[in-house]
Protein backbone atom coordinates (compact mmCIF):
# COMPACT_ATOMS: atom_id res chain seq x y z
CA UNK A 1 0.00 0.00 0.00
CA UNK A 2 1.40 3.61 -0.72
CA UNK A 3 1.45 6.65 1.29
CA UNK A 4 -1.58 8.30 -0.12
CA UNK A 5 -3.44 5.38 0.33
CA UNK A 6 -3.13 5.38 4.00
CA UNK A 7 -3.73 8.96 4.00
CA UNK A 8 -6.81 8.67 2.41
CA UNK A 9 -7.70 6.32 4.97
CA UNK A 10 -6.60 8.38 7.43
CA UNK A 11 -9.32 10.93 6.26
CA UNK A 12 -11.95 8.96 5.56
CA UNK A 13 -11.99 7.55 9.37
CA UNK A 14 -11.54 11.32 10.45
CA UNK A 15 -14.62 12.28 8.24
CA UNK A 16 -16.47 8.77 9.64
CA UNK A 17 -15.59 9.34 12.81
CA UNK A 18 -16.99 13.22 13.33
CA UNK A 19 -20.48 11.50 11.05
CA UNK A 20 -21.14 9.25 13.47
CA UNK A 21 -20.21 11.66 16.96
CA UNK A 22 -22.23 14.50 15.18
CA UNK A 23 -25.55 12.31 14.57
CA UNK A 24 -25.16 10.98 18.35
CA UNK A 25 -24.49 14.93 19.39
CA UNK A 26 -27.52 16.56 17.04
CA UNK A 27 -30.51 13.80 18.52
CA UNK A 28 -29.06 14.39 22.44
CA UNK A 29 -28.89 18.13 21.93
CA UNK A 30 -32.50 17.78 20.26
CA UNK A 31 -33.72 15.40 22.98
CA UNK A 32 -34.56 12.96 20.42
CA UNK A 33 -35.05 9.61 20.81
CA UNK A 34 -33.12 7.34 18.17
CA UNK A 35 -34.34 4.06 17.02
CA UNK A 36 -32.37 1.14 17.47
CA UNK A 37 -31.01 1.13 13.71
CA UNK A 38 -29.80 5.01 14.06
CA UNK A 39 -28.38 4.28 16.98
CA UNK A 40 -26.43 1.64 16.19
CA UNK A 41 -25.38 3.42 12.89
CA UNK A 42 -23.87 6.26 14.87
CA UNK A 43 -22.07 3.92 17.25
CA UNK A 44 -20.34 1.71 13.94
CA UNK A 45 -19.54 5.24 12.22
CA UNK A 46 -17.98 6.01 15.14
CA UNK A 47 -16.14 2.87 15.99
CA UNK A 48 -15.25 2.28 12.51
CA UNK A 49 -13.91 5.80 12.12
CA UNK A 50 -11.54 5.55 14.68
CA UNK A 51 -10.29 1.86 13.38
CA UNK A 52 -9.17 4.06 10.00
CA UNK A 53 -7.70 6.82 11.53
CA UNK A 54 -5.51 4.31 13.71
CA UNK A 55 -5.01 2.00 10.66
CA UNK A 56 -4.66 5.04 8.16
CA UNK A 57 -2.47 7.30 10.45
CA UNK A 58 0.17 3.85 11.84
CA UNK A 59 0.17 2.89 8.22
CA UNK A 60 1.93 6.83 7.08
CA UNK A 61 3.79 5.97 9.79
CA UNK A 62 5.45 3.08 8.62
CA UNK A 63 5.60 4.52 5.29
CA UNK A 64 7.55 7.27 6.66
CA UNK A 65 9.74 4.97 8.92
CA UNK A 66 9.20 6.66 12.19
CA UNK A 67 7.53 4.09 13.75
CA UNK A 68 10.62 2.98 16.24
CA UNK A 69 11.23 6.73 17.38
CA UNK A 70 8.03 8.57 17.67
CA UNK A 71 7.76 12.40 17.54
CA UNK A 72 6.26 13.81 20.73
CA UNK A 73 3.30 15.42 17.79
CA UNK A 74 2.30 11.91 17.12
CA UNK A 75 1.61 11.50 21.01
CA UNK A 76 -0.51 14.38 21.28
CA UNK A 77 -1.98 12.53 18.00
CA UNK A 78 -2.95 9.22 19.91
CA UNK A 79 -3.84 11.22 22.87
CA UNK A 80 -6.55 13.30 21.39
CA UNK A 81 -7.69 9.42 19.34
CA UNK A 82 -8.64 8.45 22.94
CA UNK A 83 -10.15 11.57 23.79
CA UNK A 84 -12.02 11.19 20.49
CA UNK A 85 -13.08 8.05 21.32
CA UNK A 86 -14.46 8.45 24.37
CA UNK A 87 -16.13 11.84 23.35
CA UNK A 88 -19.16 8.99 22.64
CA UNK A 89 -19.89 8.46 26.31
CA UNK A 90 -19.52 11.66 27.32
CA UNK A 91 -22.26 12.85 24.12
CA UNK A 92 -24.33 10.24 25.48
CA UNK A 93 -24.46 11.67 29.05
CA UNK A 94 -24.25 15.41 28.23
CA UNK A 95 -24.95 15.96 24.78
CA UNK A 96 -28.50 18.02 25.30
CA UNK A 97 -25.71 20.65 26.69
CA UNK A 98 -24.83 20.64 22.59
CA UNK A 99 -22.15 23.97 21.64
CA UNK A 100 -19.72 23.43 24.20
CA UNK A 101 -19.11 20.15 23.34
CA UNK A 102 -19.62 20.47 19.41
CA UNK A 103 -16.70 23.41 19.97
CA UNK A 104 -15.13 20.99 22.01
CA UNK A 105 -15.04 18.39 19.23
CA UNK A 106 -14.06 20.82 16.77
CA UNK A 107 -11.25 21.94 18.43
CA UNK A 108 -9.61 18.24 19.37
CA UNK A 109 -10.32 17.77 15.34
CA UNK A 110 -8.32 21.10 14.68
CA UNK A 111 -5.05 19.98 17.00
CA UNK A 112 -4.93 17.04 15.70
CA UNK A 113 -4.41 18.64 12.08
CA UNK A 114 -2.03 21.08 13.35
CA UNK A 115 -0.28 18.91 14.75
CA UNK A 116 -0.07 16.46 11.72
CA UNK A 117 1.09 19.68 9.00
CA UNK A 118 3.21 21.82 11.68
CA UNK A 119 4.96 19.13 13.46
CA UNK A 120 5.56 21.29 16.38
CA UNK A 121 7.57 19.28 18.88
Amino acid sequence: MTYQFYKIMHFLGLMTLFFGLGGLLVANYARVQLNKQARIMCFITHGLGLMLLLVGGFGMMAKLGIMGAMPGWLYGKLLIWVLLGVAVSLIKRKGYIGWPIAILLLVLGTTAAIFAINKPF
